[in-house]
């Protein structure tokens, strides 16, 4: 079953086009990996799949139906949490929220199913010692494992990512990494990830779609990560160099690199 389906799409802030003339489809249970330079619209394109942003023309279906109607089947983990540190919600009333918040009501105290429920989220992140610590004295790559519990306890069909390495330092990018393989390994679920880095995910991605504004190229990691095509996006000093069966794409401030042989 297609996870994703669009068809000459246009999002829209008024009358600027954001993101304009989509065509691609992800089947259920693949990871697209977003690529593209500030601005290109990756964002946009996400909180629109995410049902969020609503001004777009064309057909755009979740799982076929209109995104605002497939709410229930996605979470979203946006590039910053909002997460008001001064209160002091232990990890596992973070994580519960995102079961709490879908049902649509709000408790004074969380139900002990909840609770049992992250703690078991937790635990499939690698964070089971931490479910009684406050999410304000994590490490921030704890604090992006315990968003990806929280989005994962209602069990979605389709998980979006918007930038889940940024601001991490390298050990925490491979914590975070790994626990994202491990979703890809163990979980039937469709991932769309934005990232500026490739590196630690590309060994996830089942197809990289390189957007800036519009649709540049769409495809296997090895289709798309050519010379003439990432040139496209991130201008004439980008390149990709094969070194030891290892594709290295070099954009100007970051280095992406795969596994397969120079285009």
């Amino acid at each position: 079953m297609e996870a994703v389906l669009a068809e000459n799409v246009e999002i829209l802030y008024g009358s600027y086009k954001a993101v304009e003339g989509l065509n691609f489809k992800i089947s259920e249970g693949e990871t697209l990996l977003l690529l593209g330079p500030n601005g290109a619209g990756k964002t946009t394109l996400l909180r629109t799949i995410a049902g969020f942003h609503k001004a777009y023309t064309g057909r755009l279906l979740v799982f076929g139906k209109r995104p605002e109607d497939a709410r229930e089947l996605i979470s979203y983990v946006p590039q910053s949490h909002s997460m008001n540190e001064l209160v002091p919600l232990k990890a596992e009333e973070v994580v519960s929220m995102g079961i709490i918040y879908k049902k649509g009501f709000f408790h004074f105290r969380i139900p002990e199913d909840a609770i049992g429920r992250a703690k078991e989220a937790l635990s499939f992140v690698g964070l089971e010692d931490i479910a009684e610590k406050h999410f304000s004295e994590l490490s921030g790559g704890q604090k992006q494992r315990v968003l990806l519990a929280r989005a994962l306890i209602s069990s979605p069909k389709l998980l979006l990512l918007d930038e889940p390495l940024s601001s991490l330092d390298p050990s925490a990018r491979a914590e975070v990494a790994a626990v994202l393989g491990k979703i890809k390994r163990e979980k039937n679920l469709t991932m769309i990830i934005t990232t500026h880095d490739i590196n630690p995910l590309v060994e996830i991605g089942d197809r990289v779609m390189l957007l800036n504004k519009k649709l540049i190229a769409f495809g296997t990691p090895q289709e798309v990560l050519r010379d003439e095509i990432i040139k496209g996006v991130y201008g004439p000093l980008a390149r990709a160099i094969n070194i030891e069966d290892r594709l290295y794409c070099i954009t100007g401030d970051v280095h992406l690199h795969i596994k397969g042989e120079h285009p």
